[in-house]
């Protein structure tokens, strides 16, 4: 019974050693800041030929905007920085163990860092009610939380396949180098960082130098777009509609509304054209290879037009008219072309049956021609120039768009 006794005493009596009152602490306060007159306007080091090392640490949160027309990025986060103050050092036994303690950002000293490629203007990090923590040992964490809004240049020549690096630079703004000098060792974290729905990130760097007699750190992102969105809303629509083009070549003359599908057609090329200089900043140095391929596919457009206008106006021409050769060699052509392609699929149905009626067969698959079958009339003109149009315009169309999209994904 007597050693529990001891045993109780002596736990009461080290937990009343290591019990922290307010009167500690307002007297630990009062030490550092009115009896030792702290100057918060005076750099916390013995020798005032030092520099102080600011270690820089960001803590990227998420990706809050990324603006291609404004060429600006937003990102959220928080600057993790620490530095030594001489000036705030006490005996921890003196003050019945306090080894750190909370006071507002404005009461000490603190480097004057600052956004340097900020979008708008200069800020004073952190605020009136940020607290920053003081060690025994004169160390000092400040962590001020801000949407840091800067400038980005963009690239948009692969868009919507680019990748984009963009900087978010600090600096010690009033202090030289040889006064305040950011550690070289500062980093960019990404413990708590949630994945953005637009854009990917691919790498992170940090490099930190001295520009202008000032120190300064730069943490580079790098950023790859994801393209689900535009592949789904705006690559296979333009796709589609550059088919559709071509199919204007196949509706007959008699039809009628040829010229009012190739109108449609064109608007729906300008419409797309319109949307996606929208989202692109204004930028003469590196034009979108997509706007590109609009301007191709409103060419084609055009090119269809006049190729409706100048075969609606042969196909109601007056018989009498003499025909040029031009006209009668492609009609001609056409014929051999449509003659070849029924001979093989009449091949290939017929083959192994070789007797009187297969020879038959081909005969009148392929009458000869008497002199008024021969006879080439405006309407055979105009259809031979749609059937070569046609094959022309969508090969060359197919081709080109190919060419175009797969060069941009690789790049």
């Amino acid at each position: 019974m007597a050693n529990e006794v001891r045993i109780i005493c002596l736990l009461l009596t080290i937990s009343n050693g290591f019990c922290q009152t307010s009167d500690d602490a307002k007297n630990l306060f009062t030490e550092l800041f009115i009896n030792k007159s702290y100057n918060k306007q005076v750099r916390p080091i013995s020798d005032q030929y030092d520099a102080i090392l600011v270690t820089v640490d960001f803590e990227l949160s998420s990706i809050h905007e990324h603006d291609e027309v404004a060429e600006k990025i937003a990102v959220a986060g928080y600057l993790d920085v620490i530095w030594w103050d001489e000036q705030l050092v006490w005996d921890r036994a003196a003050y019945n163990d306090i080894y750190d303690m909370l006071v507002l950002q404005d009461t000490i000293w603190k480097p004057d860092i600052v956004l340097k490629n900020g979008f708008y203007k200069f800020e004073e990090l952190g605020g009136s009610f940020y607290y920053v923590l003081v060690k025994h040992d004169g160390r000092i964490s400040w962590y001020p939380y801000h949407v840091f809004e800067s400038q980005c240049s963009m690239d948009v020549t692969f868009y919507p396949f680019d990748e984009q690096t963009c900087h978010i630079i600090f600096t010690i703004w009033t202090y030289r180098y040889y006064e305040v000098e950011i550690h070289p060792d500062s980093k960019l974290g990404l413990g708590g960082y949630i994945e953005n729905n637009i854009w990917a990130m691919t790498s992170t760097s940090v490099q930190t130098k001295r520009i202008l007699g000032s120190s300064e750190i730069v943490f580079t992102i790098n950023l790859r777009r994801k393209p689900t969105y535009y592949i789904v809303n705006i690559i296979l629509p333009l796709t589609f509609l550059g088919i559709l083009n071509s199919l204007v070549l196949i509706i007959p003359a008699d039809a009628g509304e040829k010229m009012s599908y190739s109108v449609t057609v064109f608007l729906s090329f300008a419409v797309f054209l319109t949307m996606i200089t929208v989202q692109l900043p204004v930028n003469s140095e590196s034009t979108s290879i997509l706007s590109i391929y609009i301007v191709v596919q409103l060419s084609y457009c055009i090119l269809v037009l006049v190729v409706n206008s100048f075969q609606l106006r042969i196909h109601h021409r007056n018989e009498c008219n003499e025909k040029s050769k031009v006209f009668v060699i492609a009609v001609k052509l056409q014929r051999r072309i449509c003659c070849w392609r029924n001979k093989i699929h009449s091949d290939t149905h017929e083959k192994g049956r070789i007797n009187v009626e297969h020879g038959r067969a081909i005969e009148n698959a392929f009458p000869k021609m008497n002199h008024t079958e021969d006879a080439i009339k405006w309407r055979d003109v105009s259809s031979a120039i749609d059937f070569f149009a046609f094959w022309i315009l969508m090969g060359t169309d197919l081709m080109i768009t190919l060419l175009i999209f797969i060069y941009i994904s690789v790049n």
